[in-house]
C-alpha cells in the first residue's frame, strides 16, 4: 500500500513538472511558411569560390566592401563614442544584473543579524546600589524555496533570454550605425562634388545669359531665348542652395552619430569603388537567423515562453525550508552563551488571489501568441527585404553603367564642340552651354554612383552585416 502511494506521488509530481515545462520552437517550424529559396540573389555577382574561410565582423565587412580610409575613420570613431551604442551597452549591464539576481534566487538565502542591549540599574538606598547588564544576540536565518514546479528556473531562463537578446541588440545597433554612417558619408561626398560642378555651371549660365542678351539686343535672337537662359541660371542657383542644405544636414547627422564637433575627414575627392563579388547564402532559414535583429526577436520569443511557464508554475503551491540559528551571550553568565536553532518547512498556496494569478497566466499566453506572430511577420519582412535589396543592387548597377555611357558621350561631344569652337565653327554661347551639359552629366554620374553605393549598404544591412567578404580573397578583386 505504501509502495503504491509513493509511486502515485511520483507520477503526480512528474505530471506537474511536465505541465510546467517550457518547450522552445525549432527554427524549421518558424520558417516553414517562407519560400525555400531566394529568387533575386542570382542577380548579384557571386563568387564561385567554395573554400571555407573565417568570416570577419560587421565593421571589417563594411571596410572590405568599400576600402575607404575616411569611412573607416568614421566607423572607428562611432564605435567608441556613439551614444546609442553606449545606451545599448548600459542595457546589457541591466539585463546581466537581472540574470544574476534570478540565478541567486535558486539558491538558499542566508541573512545574519546582531542585536545588543545594555541595562543600567540604580537603587536610591543606603548604600546606593548600581548594576550593569549586557545582552547580545547573534543569529543567522536560512530560507530556501524548493523549486519543484520550475517557477524560479523559468524566471531565470527568461532573464537569460533577455540578456542574450540585449547582446544581439548591440550587434544590430552596430550594423544599423555603420549603415547610417556610410549612407551619410556617401551623400556628403556626392554633394561636395556636385556643389563644385554646380558653381561652375552658374558661371557658365551667367556667361550664357550675358551673351544671349547681347544677341537679343542686336536682333540676332528672339527675346524668349533670354527668358530660357534666365530660367537655367535660376534653377542652377536653387540647385546649389539645395545641395548646400543637404551637405549641412548630412554633416550634422554624422556629427550626432559620432558624438563629436568635428568630422575626421581628409578632404575626400571621389566616391569609393565598391567590391561587387559576394559569397551569399541562398537558404532563407540560415540567412535570416544569422541576422542579429532576427536573433533578438527569437530570444524575445524564448523569454515570453519562459515567462508564460513561470506564470503557470505560480499557480502551484510553494514549498520552502527555513532555519534559524541564534547564540545568546549574557554578561552575567559564566558560560560563553546559549545556542538555539530551529528548522521548519512551509507550504503556501494561492487561495484568495488565485483569480489574479490565473488571469496573469492567460495574459502571458496572449503575449506569447503576439510574440510568435510578431516574429513570423519579422521573418517575412526580412525575407522580402533581401529580395528587394538584391534586385535593387542589380538595378542600381545597371543605372550606373548607363550613366557612365552618358558621361562618355557627353565627354566626346564636348571634345568635338571644343575643336569646332577653336576653329570658329560654333560661337562661345554654344560652347558655354556644352560645358554646362558636361558638368550635368558628371553630376548625374555622381548621383548614380551614390545610389549604387547606398544599395550595397542596404544589402549589407539586410544580410546582417555579413556579405562573406575576406581579406585574402579580395586582394585581386
Amino acid at each position: 500500500m505504501q509502495h503504491s502511494l509513493k509511486y502515485g506521488i511520483q507520477i503526480a509530481l512528474s505530471l506537474m513538472l511536465l505541465a510546467c515545462s517550457a518547450k522552445l520552437p525549432h527554427t524549421k517550424t518558424l520558417t516553414s511558411s517562407l519560400p525555400l529559396e531566394f529568387h533575386n540573389t542570382n542577380l548579384i555577382h557571386l563568387n564561385d569560390s567554395k573554400t571555407p574561410k573565417i568570416s570577419t565582423n560587421p565593421k571589417e565587412q563594411m571596410e572590405l566592401l568599400f576600402l575607404d580610409s575616411n569611412l573607416n575613420a568614421l566607423l572607428q570613431t562611432a564605435l567608441s563614442k556613439n551614444l546609442d551604442l553606449q545606451i545599448t551597452q548600459a542595457r546589457i549591464l541591466q539585463t546581466q544584473s537581472q540574470l544574476k539576481s534570478a540565478w541567486g534566487s535558486l539558491f538558499p538565502q542566508v541573512s545574519g543579524n546582531l542585536n545588543t542591549s545594555t541595562n543600567h540599574t540604580r537603587t536610591n538606598t543606603t548604600p546606593t546600589l548600581e548594576s550593569h547588564n549586557s545582552n547580545s544576540r547573534i543569529g543567522a536565518t536560512l530560507s530556501w524555496e524548493l523549486d519543484l514546479f520550475g517557477r524560479l528556473r523559468h524566471n531565470k531562463n527568461a532573464k537569460e533570454s533577455l540578456y542574450q537578446k540585449s547582446l544581439q541588440d548591440l550587434e544590430n545597433a552596430k550594423i544599423t550605425l555603420f549603415a547610417n554612417i556610410a549612407t551619410l558619408y556617401f551623400t556628403l561626398v556626392e554633394t561636395t562634388q556636385n556643389i563644385i560642378l554646380t558653381q561652375e555651371n552658374i558661371t557658365h549660365y551667367q556667361e550664357a545669359l550675358e551673351l544671349t542678351r547681347l544677341k537679343v539686343e542686336n536682333g540676332l535672337l528672339d527675346s524668349t531665348e533670354l527668358f530660357k537662359k534666365q530660367d537655367l541660371l535660376t534653377e542652377e542657383q536653387n540647385a546649389l542652395e539645395r545641395l548646400k542644405s543637404t551637405q549641412e544636414e548630412s554633416k550634422n547627422a554624422l556629427l550626432i552619430l559620432l558624438d563629436s564637433n568635428k568630422l575626421p575627414l581628409k578632404n575626400p575627392k571621389s566616391l569609393p569603388t565598391p567590391k561587387t563579388h559576394f559569397n551569399l547564402a541562398n537558404l532563407p532559414a540560415d540567412t535570416l537567423f544569422s541576422r542579429p535583429d532576427i536573433k533578438a526577436a527569437l530570444f524575445s520569443l524564448h523569454a515570453q515562453i519562459y515567462t508564460k511557464a513561470n506564470a503557470k508554475a505560480s499557480l502551484f503551491p510553494i514549498i520552502s525550508l527555513n532555519a534559524n540559528i541564534n547564540a545568546i551571550l549574557d554578561s552575567n553568565s559564566q558560560a560563553s552563551g546559549n545556542l538555539a536553532w530551529g528548522l521548519a518547512s512551509a507550504l503556501s498556496a494561492p487561495l484568495l488571489n488565485r483569480t489574479q494569478l490565473t488571469q496573469n497566466y492567460f495574459l502571458q499566453d496572449a503575449l506569447l501568441k503576439e510574440s510568435y506572430l510578431t516574429l513570423q511577420q519579422t521573418l517575412k519582412n526580412a525575407f522580402f527585404e533581401i529580395e528587394n535589396a538584391s534586385f535593387n543592387t542589380n538595378n542600381a548597377h545597371t543605372q550606373l553603367q548607363n550613366s557612365q555611357k552618358r558621361l562618355q558621350n557627353a565627354q566626346n561631344y564636348y571634345t568635338f564642340s571644343l575643336n569646332r569652337h577653336s576653329v570658329g565653327l560654333i560661337d562661345t554661347l554654344e560652347h558655354t552651354l556644352n560645358s554646362a551639359s558636361l558638368n550635368n552629366a558628371k553630376k548625374s554620374l555622381n548621383t548614380t554612383k551614390t545610389q549604387n553605393l547606398k544599395t550595397l549598404v542596404i544589402l549589407y544591412k539586410v544580410f546582417g552585416g555579413n556579405l562573406n567578404l575576406y581579406k585574402d580573397s579580395y586582394a585581386n578583386n
